[in-house]
């Protein structure tokens, strides 16, 4: 999908735009503060049905504003126009549409328009709890099978009642639990058996993007995918951990427990990692995301979102990954930066269209 156009009214600090897009490279250059991340955070939105920075939608609306509305217009792999909108107003449910035919549901939306955000938020993925890491597999997984997404939101709704039977004062009826634990076992099969998929053919891909982005080859990564479906079938244990869990008031084993060692030269990078080295390795995972993207589903190249990353790198490390995102790997960016240098060594390497914003206090300009 190429976003050909976007409408924004009303987000955040944006409270007018109406942008013609490259296909190619758009970069946005300004101050912090000013509204470029929000500007990717409408993209963003328009493929996730939510903002990157926020679950409440309430708190997308400026703040003198009743309502939100976004419009992006967009061209398909077989050149065929798609139009999504979406309008939010304060104090109600958000209206979704495709083409003017809204969504009955919005997980119906999910993996049409493939989208990879890169920010410094993502050092959450290594510096954050196990939660950051999961969250990572399930927005992969979900952008290309409806499987897993329906089942990861089975899990979560039936971990909730079960959680909730835990916390009880009365003894729960186990009858109950056990059409529970039933229900949770069968999702947590098929989530466990994804995500260790995913990892698998993940892993090769992301340690080729991390070695031409440090450019040494004595940095070594790797990433071992940590889960309790490896003891094998759900239900039996929770099952046996009924009792102990009725104490503690939660669910203590499956999916929802599940976590990523990410390492590298055999230590975890949270701990052994340098600054730049950190920073290289979520930014290696967010980019080898993208390639493993275009490998599945209807094989469609994602948008991807580059916000602010050149920040605490060396030289080198932004020289690898402004030569890398250059290439032909690559179909629509949109790059955000308060440094002119690093766009401008973007745009005078490559030989493909572009498209210069400057963004001030909201405002959006083309430069020409």
């Amino acid at each position: 999908m190429i976003l050909e156009q976007i409408s924004i009214l009303n987000y955040k600090n944006i409270h007018q735009a109406e942008l013609t897009l490259s296909p190619n490279v758009n970069c946005f250059i300004g101050n912090n503060g000013m509204g470029k991340t929000n500007v990717l955070d409408a993209v963003y939105y328009l493929s996730f049905c939510k903002s990157a920075s926020t679950q409440q939608d309430s708190l997308v609306v400026c703040h003198d504003a009743d309502f939100m509305m976004l419009q992006g217009r967009y061209r398909n792999a077989v050149d065929e126009p798609e139009v999504i909108s979406v309008g939010v107003k304060r104090g109600q449910r958000k209206h979704f549409k495709r083409n003017d035919k809204e969504y009955k549901r919005l997980a119906e939306h999910l993996g049409l328009i493939p989208l990879v955000m890169i920010s410094p938020a993502d050092s959450e993925l290594i510096t954050g709890g196990s939660e950051e890491r999961r969250r990572f597999m399930d927005v992969v997984i979900c952008q290309y099978s409806v499987r897993y997404t329906e089942a990861l939101m089975r899990y979560q709704k039936t971990l909730q009642q079960r959680n909730a039977l835990m916390k009880q004062d009365d003894e729960p009826d186990p009858g109950l639990c056990s059409v529970l634990e039933e229900m949770m076992a069968m999702d947590a099969d098929v989530i466990y058996a994804e995500r260790r998929a995913m990892i698998a053919e993940f892993l090769p891909i992301f340690k080729d993007v991390y070695t031409r982005l440090c450019n040494n080859d004595y940095e070594e990564v790797s990433i071992t995918y940590e889960s309790h479906g490896d003891r094998g079938n759900l239900g039996p244990i929770l099952h046996d951990w009924r009792a102990r869990e009725r104490v503690v008031g939660y669910t203590l084993h499956g999916p929802h427990k599940d976590n990523l060692e990410l390492l590298m030269n055999g230590y975890n990078v949270r701990r052994e990692g340098s600054q730049g080295q950190k920073k290289t390795y979520f930014i290696a995972m967010k980019l080898a995301q993208f390639l493993y993207l275009k490998t599945k589903g209807e094989r469609q190249t994602p948008i991807l979102l580059l916000d602010d990353i050149f920040d605490k790198l060396d030289a080198g490390r932004v020289a690898c990954i402004v030569d890398y995102v250059g290439g032909e790997a690559f179909e629509q960016i949109f790059i955000t930066d308060t440094n002119r240098d690093h766009l401008d060594s973007i745009l005078s390497a490559t030989t493909r269209d572009y498209r210069l914003f400057h963004v001030e206090q909201g405002q959006i300009i083309e430069q020409h």
